[in-house]
C-alpha cells in the first residue's frame, strides 16, 4: 500500500466519521424537537383538561340550581294548593252562613205581617224591609 492510498483511507475514515457525526447530531436535533414538541401538546392538555374540570363544575352548578328551583317551585305549588283548599273550605263556610242569613229573613218576613210571602218564606213582592 502506498503513501497515497494509506492517505486516502483516512479521509475516506474522517469524512465516514463526519457524517456519523453529522447523522446522529441530526437525529438528536430531531428527537429534541420530538420531546420539545411532546411537552407542548402535553401542556394544551393539561390546560384543556382544566378547563373541562371548570366546564362540569359550572355544569354541576347549574343543576344543583336548577334542582333547586324545581323544589322551590314545588313548594310553592304544595303552598297554592292549600291556600287553594283553605279559600274552598271558606267560601263552604260563607255559603253555608249565606243560607242560615236567607233562612233567617225568610222566617222575619214570614213573621212580619206588614211582608206577603208564600209558605216557606219568600217574598211575594220586591220590596226589602
Amino acid at each position: 500500500m502506498t503513501t497515497s492510498t494509506v492517505v486516502w483511507i483516512v479521509i475516506a475514515v474522517v469524512v465516514l466519521a463526519l457524517l456519523v457525526a453529522l447523522v446522529s447530531r441530526s437525529r438528536g436535533q430531531r428527537t429534541g424537537a420530538q420531546r420539545a414538541k411532546a411537552a407542548a401538546i402535553r401542556e394544551e392538555a393539561a390546560e384543556q383538561d382544566r378547563l373541562l374540570r371548570e366546564r362540569e363544575a359550572d355544569a354541576a352548578r347549574l343543576a344543583a340550581e336548577a334542582d333547586l328551583a324545581k323544589a322551590h317551585a314545588a313548594q310553592r305549588a304544595l303552598e297554592a294548593e292549600r291556600l287553594t283548599e283553605q279559600a274552598q273550605a271558606r267560601l263552604q263556610h260563607t255559603d253555608g252562613l249565606r243560607e242560615e242569613r236567607d233562612d233567617r229573613r225568610r222566617e222575619a218576613d214570614r213573621r212580619d205581617p206588614d211582608v206577603r210571602t208564600d209558605a216557606h218564606g219568600n217574598r211575594l213582592d220586591d220590596r226589602e224591609a
